[in-house]
C-alpha cells in the first residue's frame, strides 16, 4: 500500500532532489512553456508555491516523490508525481493520485480541485491524457489542465 510522507525542502534524499531537478531541466530543455519552473527552488530553499512536498513509500521504500503547487484560482492545486525509475511500470502513479486525492481531501477545506498539466511536448502525453481521463479528471481549456474536485 503506497502511502504518503509529508517533506521539508531539507528532509529530500539525493535521489528526490535529483528526481526534481531532472524534470526541471527536462521541461527546460524540451522548451517548457512554464516561465519558471519551481523545481529549483524546491530542492534549493522551498518554494512559496509548494504547498506540500510528499515522499511516496511503497512498503518501507521511497518509490518517487510529488509536490503539490497552489494556483492562481482558490483551492486549486497543480500536482506532479515523479516515479523514480526503478520503480516504474509498476502501477504506483494511479496509487500516487488516490492517495494524494485523500490525503488533499483531509488536509484542506471544500472545494479542492487538484489539476495535472499534460505539455504537447511531452513524449508521454497520449498516455497520460488516457490515464486522467481514466481517473475521473477532465479537460477545462481556462486551467489550460485536466481537473477534478476531490472534495
Amino acid at each position: 500500500m503506497l502511502k504518503l510522507q509529508e517533506l521539508t525542502p531539507a528532509e529530500l534524499t539525493i535521489q528526490e532532489k535529483e528526481s526534481i531537478l531532472n524534470h526541471a531541466i527536462d521541461l527546460h530543455l524540451i522548451g517548457s512553456d512554464e516561465v519558471d519552473d519551481p523545481g529549483f527552488d524546491i530542492v534549493e530553499k522551498g518554494s512559496p508555491r509548494a504547498v506540500h512536498i510528499l515522499r511516496l513509500v511503497n512498503i518501507n521504500q521511497h518509490v518517487g516523490i510529488m509536490y503539490i503547487l497552489q494556483r492562481e484560482a482558490e483551492n486549486h492545486f497543480e500536482m506532479t508525481i515523479l516515479v523514480h525509475k526503478e520503480f516504474r511500470g509498476k502501477h504506483l502513479t494511479a496509487d500516487a493520485v488516490d492517495a494524494l486525492e485523500q490525503f488533499m481531501s483531509r488536509t484542506h477545506k471544500s472545494p479542492v480541485y487538484l489539476c495535472a498539466s499534460v505539455r504537447e511536448h511531452n513524449p508521454l502525453r497520449h498516455e497520460l491524457t488516457a490515464f486522467l481521463l481514466r481517473h475521473g479528471y477532465t479537460y477545462s481549456s481556462e486551467e489550460q489542465a485536466f481537473i477534478k474536485q476531490v472534495v
